[in-house]
């Protein structure tokens, strides 16, 4: 089959994307991390996705293909996560060029080619029916008819569906190629025979829904507008359903997946958090293609919903493990009421957390407003990387606030990485991320380029006009906040560049050619630089880097007298292992009137800037083991020396206690 390409610019995006292999990191920090990305987190990724004994999802492919004998083990999504595995090797081959993925590519596009059915159909769970019950599949989720598709939500059709278009579309940008295109394309049509026209179907087997997003990108990559209205239609049947009737199959209710209320109706993030991200995403996706004003007005209530009552100072979302709506449905890894921000029992999925980022990079790309890409840059330097460990091996499912050794409210993880997860969507998210964070680090529009992520790197890319630009960022981001960017351009009318001035950032200067720039540099917003240009200007911006103490809203019972300490764009945390041998974690206060310096560490942590000061001790005196209450001991608190280090790297020198809300003193 000859795909026929016309690619679609989002009319109601302000920003476009530049090309997938525009940009490249060249040192420092994401450099580093890509570099690992490259050569340990997806070769290993790879390893765990192939060994029949571990995830088994390419496993699962050979058996549908006929290419192996075996039954389905592990989950309905490994496919999916076996799509996000695929779509991080394509940005990979898209920054290095290395026929060697290009070709392990082929060698997986063909097995999935030969498992997919005729009608377009795809999913190795339906297609080998159930067998076993693999890794802990729960046997209450098998189908009496093992070949019938799409008959109840909790088998993640619609999730494996979503990535397969994704990572389709992502390789496709990167290679040329449509092998694998072509398979989505088949998929999505089954898609479309099978709900294009509205029907309450919709409403009830529509579950964990990256087809949104999969489905937009189809359209914008294909320009088939019949994705598009497809992914409409998934829009206006959710939470159209018969009121009442709780479909959703483990006990879950209507709110888990964001069934209850229509989307233009919503006032509140409710569910399942990573789910929930997702539709977001979908829906932001959706409106960049239709202007949908009712779209937009909902995505902005429950946004403000979420960064003012219900998202964590690391960005992360989702508190619960298990939990009740308010319309008492039981939920999971959801998000919780307002202000419910517990530390200790904080689920946080990685998964989320990523798709918080995704959604507001949306949003972002919707507006130009920096207020969303701040959240980007947080979610990316706290919770999402907290998710991987700093050898690209190891992973946590949940990123918790605070871990104390054999506390009962631990979350699942229970402080310790692991090389592999049953549920294992999160390792191939997070690795996907990784290798694809350079697409996040600059937006065109027709007033210029805007530099949303600073980092040293090099942009080669066209304006709106088609005139070419090459930007040359050099930086120690995040550790030090003076950035410079030499310019490269054809262009000789004027053009801006527009600067991201994060929210965090106070006494920020900037400098053209070594002359300073006296207008008034706004927080939490771009400065709009425009001039006409000349082949070897530089910009030099200052973003002060100083350590601040951060206090929550009082409504946040888990965090009152609490503070956190947060440096540029990171948040900060203490491990135990950094304490004098005699010290406890929970004997620690943090003077309001403390000095913390910035020292950088090249051995420590992979590198890092830790922050060094002077806490209060007071020592634990009283029995607590057979006592609930009792009275206070006024014990006089002492100096000890302090260290904290940058939260994501938390966790990587063993299970230790940690916590980033610390009791606060005058």
């Amino acid at each position: 089959m000859k795909t026929q390409i016309k690619e679609i610019a989002s009319p109601y995006f302000k920003l476009q994307k530049p090309k997938i292999d525009a940009c490249q990191w060249t040192d420092g920090f994401w450099a580093q991390k890509l570099e690992l990305c490259h050569t340990e987190m997806i070769p290993n990724l790879g390893r765990l996705m192939d060994d029949p004994k571990i995830i088994h999802a390419y496993e699962n492919f050979k058996v549908a293909a006929g290419l192996a004998e075996g039954e389905f083990k592990g989950w309905p999504f490994h496919d999916g996560d076996f799509y996000k595995y695929l779509e991080a090797l394509s940005h990979a081959y898209a920054i290095s060029k290395d026929e060697k993925i290009n070709a392990l590519l082929d060698e997986k596009i063909t097995v999935i080619a030969k498992a997919q059915r005729k009608d377009g159909y795809l999913g190795t769970y339906i297609t080998i029916g159930h067998g076993t019950e693999g890794f802990g599949h729960p046997s209450e989720f098998k189908y009496k008819d093992k070949t019938e598709a799409f008959q109840i939500d909790f088998d993640h059709e619609f999730y494996n569906f979503g990535h397969l278009m994704t990572s389709a579309c992502a390789h496709y940008n990167s290679t040329g190629k449509t092998n694998f295109l072509d398979i989505a394309i088949k998929a999505s049509n089954h898609l479309y025979d099978r709900f294009g026209e509205l029907s309450p179907e919709l409403a009830y087997v529509d579950w964990n829904p990256p087809h949104y997003m999969g489905l937009v990108e189809m359209y914008r990559t294909t320009g088939d507008k019949k994705y598009l209205e497809l992914a409409e239609s998934f829009v206006n049947m959710r939470g159209n359903g018969e009121k009442g009737k709780n479909e959703t199959r483990g006990g879950r209710g209507l709110d888990h997946s964001q069934k209850r209320t229509p989307i233009r109706d919503e006032k509140q993030a409710v569910g399942h958090a990573g789910h929930a991200n997702y539709l977001y995403c979908g829906v932001t996706d959706v409106y960049g293609e239709t202007g949908d004003c009712g779209l937009w007005d909902a995505l902005e209530r429950i946004w403000k919903n979420v960064t003012t009552r219900k998202m964590y100072i690391t960005g992360a979302t989702g508190p619960h493990h298990f939990g009740l709506s308010d319309n008492l449905d039981f939920v999971c890894e959801s998000y919780g009421k307002e202000y419910e921000l517990p530390n200790i029992k904080a689920y946080n999925e990685t998964c989320a957390n990523i798709g918080n980022a995704m959604w507001n990079y949306r949003m972002f790309r919707a507006t130009g407003e920096a207020r969303f890409m701040d959240i980007v840059e947080l979610v990316f330097y706290n919770s999402a990387l907290s998710g991987i460990a700093l050898d690209g091996k190891h992973y946590c499912y949940t990123n918790p606030l605070r871990f104390i050794e054999g506390h009962p409210q631990n979350t699942k993880d229970n402080g310790a990485r692991s090389t592999s997860l049953s549920v294992f969507c999160c390792p191939p998210n997070i690795i996907r991320t990784i290798a694809q964070l350079q697409t996040y680090a600059y937006s065109i529009s027709k007033k210029g380029v805007w530099v949303n992520l600073y980092g040293s790197n090099v942009i080669n890319t066209e304006l709106e006009d088609g005139s070419a630009i090459q930007l040359t960022q050099q930086t120690n981001y995040p550790w030090d906040g003076k950035i410079s960017i030499s310019v490269e351009a054809e262009k000789k009318d004027e053009f801006a560049i527009m600067l991201r001035i994060p929210a965090w950032a106070k006494e920020v200067s900037l400098k053209i050619n070594g002359k300073p720039i006296k207008e008034n540099l706004v927080r939490g917003s771009y400065f709009e630089l425009s001039r006409t240009w000349t082949s070897g200007d530089t910009v030099e911006l200052n973003l002060p880097m100083s350590p601040v103490l951060m206090a929550a809203n009082p409504a946040v019972e888990e965090t009152r007298n609490q503070v956190a300490i947060k440096r540029g764009p990171l948040v900060y945390c203490l491990e135990a292992i950094d304490l004098p041998s005699n010290v406890k974690l929970s004997e620690i206060s943090i003077p309001n009137t403390i000095n913390l310096t910035p020292i950088y560490d090249e051995k420590l942590l992979s590198g890092v800037t830790v922050l060094e000061g002077e806490a209060l001790v007071t020592k634990e005196t009283q029995d607590w083991n057979t006592t609930l209450y009792q009275e206070l001991d006024n014990s006089v608190s002492e100096k000890s020396k302090i260290k904290f280090v940058p939260y994501y790297a938390w966790n990587n020198r063993g299970s230790v206690d940690m916590s980033v809300w610390l009791p606060s003193k005058n």
